[in-house]
């Protein structure tokens, strides 16, 4: 790292102490969160992902407040990654700033795609699901399974580009091995952590692969712990930095 670099970082972290400080609590949050609907998720899909819309509305009609709860904590942990993000680019941007700045863009881009996206087409197949069990003819049922259809289809691409954006993490952490401020062997975990999210994302769109699937079941818990343990890291250097 050269010297500019050197004295750029401390003083950035000076003036951005109290978002850096912040956003490395909510990074550790975050974690914890995306831990949670991990366990969540596979809980829902214990007995297999369905490949229907009558599937979906039959699955989640059984786990309604389950899937409904799922759903939500996703989109809470997408907005906390908003200021995470804003964060780890002024962090990283002394260090390498087309890495920070693509990061920036994709982990953004993740942010608002996955609830606008994803998790809301999720929630309105829970909804499809209240009314799927209220119906009380069979006309009403084909009905809700017609405006389910489109979205249930559709689930496999949307989650794909969801995991896919995974690559915003990956830019920062690559950025994170020429940085001060985190240890190395963090920033190769998270290295490590985000190709898999990048490569497992092609599971959700069909491609057979025992490698590929691995890396789909295991990469969200652990880019969750590469979250908490880089939000460790800035709370640490808060502290570090911080004036007495």
């Amino acid at each position: 790292m050269n010297k500019s670099v050197e004295t750029s970082t401390p003083l950035i972290a000076q003036r951005w102490n109290g978002l850096l400080r912040n956003s490395g609590i909510l990074a550790i949050i975050m974690g914890i969160i995306w831990v949670a609907v991990n366990f969540m998720g596979m809980t829902l899909y214990r007995s297999g992902l369905p490949t229907t819309a009558t599937g979906f509305l039959q699955l989640f009609s059984q786990h309604q407040a389950l899937a409904a709860t799922t759903w939500c904590l996703w989109i809470m942990a997408d907005i906390i990654l908003v200021p995470i993000t804003i964060a780890l680019y002024i962090v990283l941007k002394p260090v390498s700033k087309n890495l920070a700045l693509g990061g920036a863009i994709f982990t953004l881009a993740f942010a608002v795609y996955d609830p606008l996206v994803s998790e809301l087409q999720s929630l309105r197949l829970v909804g499809y699901s209240q009314a799927y069990v209220a119906a009380t003819t069979e006309s009403a049922k084909a009905s809700i399974i017609a405006n389910a259809t489109p979205i249930a289809n559709a689930l496999p691409l949307m989650t794909f580009i969801s995991f896919f954006l995974t690559i915003g993490p990956l830019l920062f952490a690559i950025a994170m091995i020429k940085s001060s401020q985190f240890r190395k062997g963090i920033a190769i975990f998270g290295v490590v952590t985000c190709v898999m999210g990048v490569i497992g994302a092609f599971n959700t769109i069909g491609v057979s692969s025992m490698i590929v699937a691995y890396f789909f079941i295991v990469c969200v818990p652990a880019v969750a712990l590469w979250f908490i343990l880089v939000g460790a890291q800035m709370v640490r250097h808060h502290r570090e930095t911080a004036p007495i």
